[in-house]
């Protein structure tokens, strides 16, 4: 042991300027990492309070607020999309006419067909026929495509031209 303590007091001086060194070095690094900490603390801090003045979580919620309402909006508006499509389907689309001359005497094809239907082949088939003294309207009710009624050739014709437009 005491070739131990020689060698110390022997190199005291030496050994006192190492430690002195190493405690300098450990004194600055500590500084630097304290000024390290202060600047992530006051950016954490900045983070927190956002630029509103509301901190982070307050933020958040108010996000996950509007994110459900925007979710509730957005299931009322596919509920009205498929009430407006359904009432598309009962309108009337892409009418189908046919003209034609009704008497032999007669030109111009004053006469017509023309057929209201729906998507679904609802509707009704109006028939005007043109004569010199007066002019005649009928019409006929059409279900899925189909009268109970005969239908003319021309009636026929406007119901296919306005079943394949749809």
């Amino acid at each position: 042991m005491q070739p131990i303590w020689l060698l110390i007091e022997k190199n005291a001086p030496y050994i006192m300027l190492v430690l002195s060194l190493l405690a300098l070095i450990l004194g600055l690094s500590q500084v630097i990492l304290f000024r390290r900490f202060r600047e992530v603390s006051r950016r954490y801090r900045l983070l927190m309070r956002g630029p509103s003045g509301a901190d982070l979580e307050e933020i958040l919620q108010r996000y996950a607020v509007d994110v459900k309402n925007l979710e509730a909006l957005g299931q009322e508006i596919k509920q009205q999309q498929g009430i407006l499509q359904e009432k598309l389907a009962q309108c009337v689309h892409n009418p189908g006419l046919i003209r034609f001359n009704a008497f032999d005497n007669m030109g111009s094809d004053l006469s017509f067909s023309v057929a209201l239907l729906d998507r679904r082949g609802d509707g009704v088939v109006l028939t005007g026929l043109y004569g010199r003294d007066e002019t005649r309207i009928y019409a006929k009710p059409i279900r899925k495509g189909t009268s109970n009624y005969s239908l003319t050739e021309e009636e026929a014709q406007a119901v296919q031209k306005t079943l394949e437009k749809a």
